[in-house]
């Protein structure tokens, strides 16, 4: 994004992989719909961008672009600007079938009843999916559990019914330099959306390998503290890396700790 008043520092962070990008607008779309949220929208987005990455045109711009030639970058102010209600419509579709996908595995196999009846609400920019309403009036937590994972397989194809279709054919990894099977991409939206594909599908290409995971790679769990969602990188990580969370985790470690002890010497 360039504004009269500057322009985004250049350069691509090879770090970066579909997991974060998926975790990191989700985030961002829980910020901006939520209802009580009266912000500028405009500047979280802003903010977004500078922090990961253009969101369109990714080839063309990030990969395919000397930011060393003149002509490019007075190109690239026409080229990167991109409308924020476009960015936000976008994110809504990804958020709100996330949202949806993570709280139904969370009832289903986390047997958390409440993640399904807190699902649904009005938010900012768009409503959440009322995919669960129905369900609502199955007071008891166990009826209620029941019945959801009866229908599991029925509402997992409404998911996949929302997915976009994906384009694929043969480009050279610019890392590895072999001839791989790739999605075509064109936004950030393309990525998460094709990385989380890739999350719920039974067959699916691997997910990225250049994170060093112990177990599960690229799994996306619900912080314990603040509730955000983040990239585990291990199988016992429960807490994002926000020190403040960091922090929650130490100290609920120290209480369960002197909790243990003074049972012991009771």
């Amino acid at each position: 994004m360039f504004t009269p008043l500057g322009r985004p520092t250049t350069g691509t962070d090879y770090s970066i992989t579909g997991q974060d990008i998926l975790a990191a607008l989700c985030n961002l779309y829980k910020k901006v719909n939520a209802p009580d949220y009266s912000g500028d929208t405009t500047n979280l987005i802003w903010n977004w961008c500078r922090e990961n990455i253009h969101p369109y045109d990714i080839d063309n711009l990030c990969e395919n672009g000397n930011f060393m030639d003149g002509y490019f970058l007075e190109r690239l102010q026409y080229e990167a600007t991109f409308d924020v209600n476009t960015f936000a419509d976008d994110l809504c579709k990804l958020g709100t079938v996330f949202e949806f996908y993570d709280a139904l595995q969370k009832v289903v196999f986390g047997k958390d009843a409440s993640a399904g009846r807190e699902l649904y609400y009005e938010g900012k920019r768009c409503d959440s999916l009322p995919l669960l309403e129905k369900y609502r009036q199955y007071e008891e937590d166990q009826e209620y559990l029941k019945h959801v994972t009866e229908d599991y397989d029925d509402l997992m194809f409404v998911v996949l019914d929302i997915f976009p279709d994906f384009k694929m054919r043969v480009k050279q990894d610019k890392k590895t330099h072999k001839a791989e099977m790739q999605a075509e991409i064109y936004s950030v939206f393309d990525i998460a959306w094709f990385t989380f594909a890739r999350m719920v599908a039974d067959v699916a290409p691997p997910v990225d390998t250049d994170m060093d995971y112990m177990f599960s790679t690229g799994t996306i769990l619900t912080c314990m503290c603040c509730g955000n969602y983040f990239v585990r990188h291990s199988s016992r990580q429960r807490y994002c890396n926000d020190p403040d969370c960091q922090a929650e985790r130490n100290n609920r470690k120290a209480r369960a700790y002197y909790k243990r002890k003074f049972l012991k010497q009771d």
